[in-house]
């Protein structure tokens, strides 16, 4: 009874961090118990990964990541941050400057993660890729989501505000919509970041925790990580009633610029170095 009990916790909460990127919250609970047959980066209390999600079936290069995101959990404090990077960032790959969400293209998640090391002048070991296709067949597995739409999303949309039941489709096109936005992928990420908080307190209701491992059954076989799952233990019980107000949600600010008409996402100095100090100090080189 144990052993079942538990093999259904931990699809409950692998499923939870699988979820487009609020599931990436969950994951967090599985390490912030501070293990010594682990080797992390930085302070013992944290725990840092990058949870990518990618417009692909499965390639590992030749698909660029439509979302990227840096996880920091403190188990001291039990807090979570999540650092959104805009998708057009201007970076230097390989020795050229390009997008960001390029360097996926080109090599994969490995460059993908040296790209981000490089950029932000960070230690980065661990990662999370969820293709698109995951979260379409989990969110449809749990008979899809109910999301409240605010009038300015709605009008950006061009759908009426309220509540929506969303399919899995239907909920991946609403966080990766971003034409209708004054600020394009800026306001897409506020979007996002608004739809997490909205499923984490929608999918921790206990009418909805029997649904979760058919879900993750449904994805697990399409989840790229080489983040091991054997940390979590009672630490990730009493993680799974977070309160959103130990959740801080921030992006690197920068602004749009073009060249040979294609558009990029300047960065500003000023902006990395905040992230690194406020939020990845002990992870900074």
């Amino acid at each position: 009874m144990e052993k079942s009990f538990k093999r259904i916790l931990k699809s409950i909460l692998i499923f939870l961090m699988f979820v487009v990127l609020f599931s990436s919250i969950i994951l967090i609970i599985n390490f912030v118990k501070n293990d010594s047959d682990d080797s992390i980066s930085g302070s013992g209390d944290e725990f840092l990964f990058l949870l990518a999600g990618v417009d692909s079936t499965g390639e590992e290069t030749g698909t660029r990541t439509d979302t990227l995101m840096l996880v920091k959990a403190n188990s001291d404090d039990k807090s979570v941050d999540l650092i959104s990077i805009p998708r057009d960032s201007k970076v230097e790959i390989n020795g050229y400057m390009d997008k960001i969400n390029a360097a996926h293209s080109y090599g994969g998640i490995d460059l993908t993660m040296q790209t981000i090391r490089d950029f932000l002048g960070i230690n980065l070991t661990y990662y999370c890729v969820i293709p698109f296709e995951a979260v379409v067949e989990g969110i449809d597995a749990i008979g899809g989501i109910d999301i409240e739409v605010d009038d300015y999303v709605a009008s950006a949309m061009d759908i009426s505000p309220g509540t929506h039941h969303f399919t899995g489709e239907e909920a991946l096109k609403y966080v990766r919509f971003r034409k209708g936005y004054e600020n394009a992928d800026l306001g897409r990420i506020s979007t996002q970041q608004d739809f997490m908080m909205q499923f984490i307190n929608e999918m921790t209701k206990a009418k909805n925790l029997p649904k979760l491992p058919i879900a993750y059954m449904a994805m697990k076989d399409k989840i790229k990580t080489n983040i091991k799952f054997s940390k979590i233990s009672q630490l990730a019980l009493a993680f799974r009633s977070i309160d959103k107000s130990d959740i801080n949600m921030v992006r690197l600010e920068g602004f749009v610029t073009y060249e040979d008409d294609i558009s990029y996402f300047e960065i500003y100095d000023e902006s990395i170095e905040e992230i690194r100090s406020d939020y990845l100090y002990n992870f900074a080189y």
